[in-house]
């Protein structure tokens, strides 16, 4: 398959298990995730607010001091979603070198489209992308990658050297 395809769905992949860990936060225990981010994003009817929470829980704790809402601090909810994001992203990519590159491409393309998402929450103006705010959310986000590319990249490893050609 390859590392494009890797990072592509590694980045879904963990972007869509937070989403639903966060949905059926209620019977999550306190420990994976707390209560007071669960809160917040059941409290949100309009999903592009519920991206952004899960934004701030994947890629703590720069952006969630930021924002009024969401995670104020890593949880445990972001290893084990950047973990099974990197695992798959490794499986997929079927040799380590690549399968760790798409574990780490997979966070980037992730904390790119937060910006965006983060983005386009607190302002309407379009086109005020290169301005003073997009910038400052884009280098907080950017800041909040280094736990998120450690899980990743762990998963990415594990799950490429799985499925290597022997």
């Amino acid at each position: 398959m390859g590392q494009i395809t890797g990072a592509f769905l590694g980045f879904i992949t963990a972007f869509i298990a937070c989403f639903l860990i966060l949905l059926f936060g209620t019977f999550v225990p306190e420990d994976v995730v707390a209560s007071s981010i669960v809160d917040d994003f059941v409290g949100h009817p309009d999903l592009e607010l519920k991206l952004a929470i899960v934004g701030t829980v994947l890629y703590p704790p720069h952006l969630g001091q930021m924002l009024p809402y969401g995670a104020q601090q890593s949880t445990v909810l972001m290893a084990l979603v950047w973990g099974l994001g990197g695992l798959l992203a490794g499986l997929v990519s079927r040799d380590i070198v690549k399968g760790v590159f798409a574990a780490i491409f997979a966070v980037v393309i992730g904390a790119v489209l937060t910006w965006l998402m983060v983005f386009i929450v607190q302002t309407a103006d379009i086109a005020a992308i290169f301005g003073s705010l997009s910038l400052l959310i884009l280098q907080v986000t950017f800041e909040g990658t280094l736990y998120p590319l450690i899980a990743a990249v762990i998963g990415g490893l594990l799950g490429s050297a799985i499925t290597r050609e022997r």
